[in-house]
């Protein structure tokens, strides 16, 4: 369940928008292999996150379902051109050669940049953020 505190910051922000066709974004997450009861999914199926900028990242929240699926399209850009492991999604544009990405399975994220990979796929990079709520509301501070 979606934190108070956080539903009403992003209720309230001008760029986000209460999802409509859920159905789209619930395919979206299937297809990515994202269960909907993760926070990533809560949100995503019920706000529409894309393109919001940030005051502390230069980094942009990208769409998860049509008509763009670039949630989709970057990870399987990081999948493929970075080799990075199938645990992980890309919600953000790729920009810099880096971005932010999740483990499916633990919800942790992590503000990766392609230059320090090695250290990532070895596992001495920790995750910044313990979940997409925590990583939601630093983005929207």
């Amino acid at each position: 369940m979606i934190p108070n505190n956080l539903k009403k910051t992003l209720e309230h922000h001008e760029n986000i928008h209460l999802r409509k066709d859920k159905d789209l974004a619930s395919k979206a997450l299937e297809n990515l292999d994202v269960s909907p009861e993760t926070e990533f999914g809560q949100i995503l199926l019920s706000y529409i996150i894309a393109d919001v900028i940030s005051n502390v990242s230069d980094e942009t929240l990208s769409e998860i379902s049509e008509p763009s699926e670039s949630v989709l399209w970057a990870t399987e850009f990081i999948h493929r051109t970075w080799k990075l492991p199938y645990n992980y999604i890309c919600f953000t544009s790729l920009e810099g050669e880096g971005g932010y990405i999740m483990e499916k399975s633990s919800g942790k994220i992590w503000d990766f940049d392609l230059s320090e990979r090695e250290n990532f796929l070895k596992g001495e990079i920790p995750a910044h953020w313990n979940g997409f709520y925590e990583f939601l509301e630093w983005y929207l501070s």
